[in-house]
C-alpha cells in the first residue's frame, strides 16, 4: 500500500540555481531554516522512555489501534516533492546524515541548519556499499564474465548487468587516457585545488557540462598526492596546459551534469540502479585553503571561497583498477584513497552532528528504509535517532505484531527529524516503525 502522496513543491530560483563549476559561484544563497527544540526524555524504570513530540495524534491519550492509523493519516499527507531534486518546503529539520550514505544530509551553520545535500532517487535505492557485495568495479567485470547468479542485493538482470559494465569500460577506457595529470590539463580540466579525504582532487571540463551524459567523457578526473599523503592548502592548478602541483596519480571519474540539461528528476544514465546520484547545496569551495566548508554565504566570500547555492547532479565513478572501491563502484566515498580506511569507519566518521546531539549520546541514523539491525547502548546512555531518509518514520516500542507504544514512541518524524531516547533500565526492547513495520530493530542496553 502506498502512503506517501507525492505533490510538486517550488524552490526559490536560488535553490535551483546550478554552479556549472567552482570557477563559478550562484549569486543568492539559500534561505536556512531553524531547528525545533530537540525532543527530550522522560526517566523510567520499566523501558527506555522518552516523551512524544507534539503531532496532530495525541499520544499520551491514544494506545490503540487508531493511533497507528492516524499516524499512517498523517504520512500520507506528507508533502514529497514529486522530482528527486526539490527539496519539502515544509521541513523544519536539525543537523544530521551522512553523505554518501544518506538521502539528506542537514547542517548547522550560524545561520541555522540548511541542506548540504541531496541524494536519488526517491524512494527505497539499491546501496552496495557491503564489501561482501561484488559491487566494485572489477567485480562487476568478473561477475559478468563468470555467468555467476547476480545477487539479489544488486537488483539487477543479467541484462542490465552486461550493460553497465559495457558502459563502466568505456569510462575505464577514458581513465586510462588520462593517467598523466598533465593530460588533462593540456585538454582544458580546471583543478577545483581542493583534496577531499577519501576521494582526491576534482579536475572538471566545464565545457562539457552542458550537453548530458556520456559515459566514455566523463566531465571530471579526480587525482590526489602521488605519496598517499592528505595535502595541506591548494593541491595545485593546471596553468598553461601543465600542472604545477606535488605528483598526483589518477584515482577515478565522476559526472556533474546541471539539472537545466539532464532533467530535475534523478538521472537515468548507467544502466540499473546502482547510481544514485547526488547534488550539493549551500557550500563553500575553498580553493585558498584546499578544503570545503558548510558556512553562511557572507562567510564564505570572507574566507575567500566561492560560494555555490548547488552543484548539479554529481556521480563517481571509481574505474580505476587500482584503487578499486569495495564500497561500491559509485560511491561516494574511496577507501583506497588516504586516509586509507575500512568502509565502518569511514561510515562513522562521516555522520553528521549539531550543537543540540546530546553528550554522549549513541547517534543512529535511520536510511535506506531501516533501522540498524542491533543498536548497543550503555544504560544511561540515550539513544539519538536521525531520520536522514526520503519518508517519514516512526520509532515505536514493540512490534508490528505487538505494538507497546505506552513504552515509548516518536510520532511522527519527517526527514531531518531527531528523537531522543533514554535508556536507564539494562535489557533489551523492540522497536519497529508504525508506517514500514519491516523496518524493526532492537535496543540492548548493558
Amino acid at each position: 500500500m502506498k502512503l506517501f502522496r507525492p505533490i510538486a513543491l517550488g524552490l526559490t530560483a536560488a535553490l535551483i540555481a546550478v554552479a556549472c563549476s567552482s570557477e563559478t559561484p550562484t549569486q543568492e544563497a539559500s534561505p536556512a531554516t531553524t531547528a525545533p527544540p530537540t525532543t527530550t526524555a522522560v526517566p523510567t524504570t520499566a523501558a527506555p522512555t522518552t516523551a512524544a513530540p507534539t503531532t496532530t495524534v495525541d499520544v499520551s491519550a491514544i494506545k490503540t489501534t487508531a493511533q497507528l492509523e492516524a499516524y499512517i493519516s498523517q504520512a500520507a499527507s506528507f508533502g514529497q516533492a514529486a522530482t528527486a531534486w526539490l527539496l519539502p518546503g515544509e521541513l523544519d529539520p536539525k543537523a544530521g546524515g551522512a553523505p554518501g550514505y544518506t538521502r539528506y544530509v542537514f547542517r548547522e551553520t550560524s545561520a541555522g541548519v540548511m541542506p548540504s545535500l541531496v541524494e536519488g532517487p526517491l524512494g527505497k535505492q539499491t546501496r552496495c556499499d557491503e564489501p561482501d557485495l561484488p559491487c566494485s568495479y572489477l567485480d562487476l567485470v568478473e561477475l559478468q564474465a563468470s555467468g555467476a547468479p547476480i545477487p539479489d542485493a544488486l537488483n539487477m538482470t543479467s541484462e542490465e548487468l552486461a550493460t553497465l559494465v559495457g558502459q563502466l569500460n568505456q569510462t575505464a577506457a577514458f581513465a586510462a587516457d588520462h593517467t598523466d595529470v598533465n593530460t588533462a590539463c593540456a585538454e582544458g580540466f580546471i583543478s577545483d585545488q581542493i583534496q577531499t579525504p577519501n576521494m582526491g582532487s576534482h579536475l572538471f571540463r566545464p565545457d562539457w557540462m552542458g550537453d548530458g551524459f556520456f559515459p566514455d567523457r566523463p566531465e571530471v578526473l579526480i587525482y590526489a598526492p602521488s605519496d598517499g599523503s592528505l595535502h595541506q592548502g591548494p593541491l595545485g592548478q593546471c596553468v598553461d596546459g601543465v600542472w604545477n602541483g606535488p605528483p598526483v596519480y589518477l584515482t577515478g571519474t565522476a559526472y556533474v551534469i546541471p539539472p537545466t540539461v539532464i532533467g530535475f528528476d534523478h538521472p537515468e544514465a548507467y544502466a540499473s540502479d546502482l547510481d544514485n546520484w547526488h547534488s550539493h547545496f549551500n557550500i563553500c569551495r575553498g580553493k585558498n585553503t584546499g578544503s570545503d566548508s558548510f558556512v553562511t554565504q557572507d562567510e564564505c566570500a570572507a574566507a575567500g571561497g566561492s560560494w555555490s547555492d548547488s552543484i548539479g547532479w554529481m556521480l563517481h565513478a571509481w574505474v580505476v583498477p587500482d584503487f578499486d572501491s569495495q564500497l561500491g563502484v559509485f560511491s561516494m566515498w574511496n577507501p583506497t584513497i588516504a586516509p586509507v580506511a575500512n568502509g565502518g569507519d569511514i561510515y562513522t566518521s562521516r555522520n553528521v552532528q549539531g550543537s543540540d546531539f546530546p553528550e554522549g549520546a549513541r547517534q543512529s541514523i535511520i536510511a535506506n528504509f531501516a533501522f540498524e539491525t542491533v543498536i548497543e547502548a550503555k544504560v544511561g546512555q540515550s539513544v539519538y535517532f536521525n531520520n536522514s531518509d526520503s519518508v517519514p518514520h516512526t520509532v515505536s516500542a514493540g512490534t508490528a505484531d505487538a505494538p507497546n507504544l505506552e513504552s515509548f514512541d516518536s510520532g511522527l518524524m519527517s526527514p531531518g527529524d531527531n528523537y531522543q531516547l533514554n535508556t536507564d533500565q539494562a535489557g533489551s526492547y523492540s522497536l519497529f516503525c508504525v508506517l514500514h513495520p519491516d523496518m524493526a530493530a532492537t535496543v540492548v542496553v548493558n
